[in-house]
């Protein structure tokens, strides 16, 4: 399918035969890459279904294309979830992209003691319905089925709260001693990767974490800008499960 545009198409837009693409998709499709009737065409859904398809019709706005074969695949485990530190600007943007293309399950951006980024109930959501949009365009570009889903808005009693039900959980913090490769045993179907926001986490707060049941690792003498460590943490761990590499 190499050559082949992809697209994504949520599952209520998926019938038996057809699949229609939302209207940015179709715009795309149509008024950008000139997709015409019969032209061959992938669709996701961003839950693990790639469909190889061909254009069918237009209705209205909407490009409706036919399925020729539909391909459902299981998410490769362990399954990566990102409890990610608030940030200012536009920075967790490039972490969604990076995070969307190495195949992570879950972002979620949380608010805590040093992070310098303070969202509302209006901003969170519209910063996730942003990242979700570069997620399905991360999966696509990657050549996968899954799109990270992305939320924005948790207190840190949320993440605590999180971490706490999460099986394998793990904490990247500067003042930590063991090494993160210490913490990858056994062989897990979910990791949970925590970490801080751009003034790090408070001692209290790693504490609260080890509490909760994570473990506090390092990545090493080097100390990481957060938009960079979670893409770097994320990598030796699908790395040392042999997802990647």
């Amino acid at each position: 399918m190499a050559g082949i545009p992809w697209f994504y198409a949520p599952p209520r837009a998926w019938s038996a035969h057809e699949v229609a693409l939302p209207p940015d998709e179709s715009r795309h499709a149509l008024k950008v890459l000139r997709v015409a009737s019969s032209d061959p065409v992938v669709v996701i859904d961003g839950c693990g279904t790639v469909a190889r398809c061909a254009a069918a019709r237009v209705d209205g706005d909407v490009l409706v294309s036919r399925i020729l074969t539909r391909d459902v695949h299981a998410r490769p485990r362990p399954e990566i979830a990102v409890y990610q530190g608030a940030a200012r600007g536009h920075k967790l943007d490039d972490v969604v992209e990076r995070l969307g293309e190495l195949g992570v399950a879950e972002l979620s951006a949380y608010e805590s003691a040093r992070a310098v980024a303070r969202w509302d109930g209006d901003k969170a959501e519209r910063r996730a319905a942003r990242w979700n949009a570069i997620a399905r365009s991360a999966a696509k570009v990657s050549r996968s089925g899954f799109a990270l889903h992305a939320r924005a808005g948790l207190s840190w009693d949320d993440v605590v709260a999180c971490v706490a039900r999460e099986a394998a959980a793990i904490v990247l913090w500067e003042e930590a001693t063991s090494p993160l490769r210490d913490a990858l045993v056994g062989a897990p179907e979910r990791v949970a990767l925590v970490v801080g926001p751009e003034g790090g986490l408070a001692r209290a707060e790693a504490s609260a974490l080890e509490g909760a049941g994570a473990r506090l690792v390092s990545l090493g003498p080097r100390v990481l800008r957060t938009e960079n460590a979670a893409v770097v943490a994320a990598s030796a761990v699908l790395f040392h499960y042999g997802v990647i590499g």
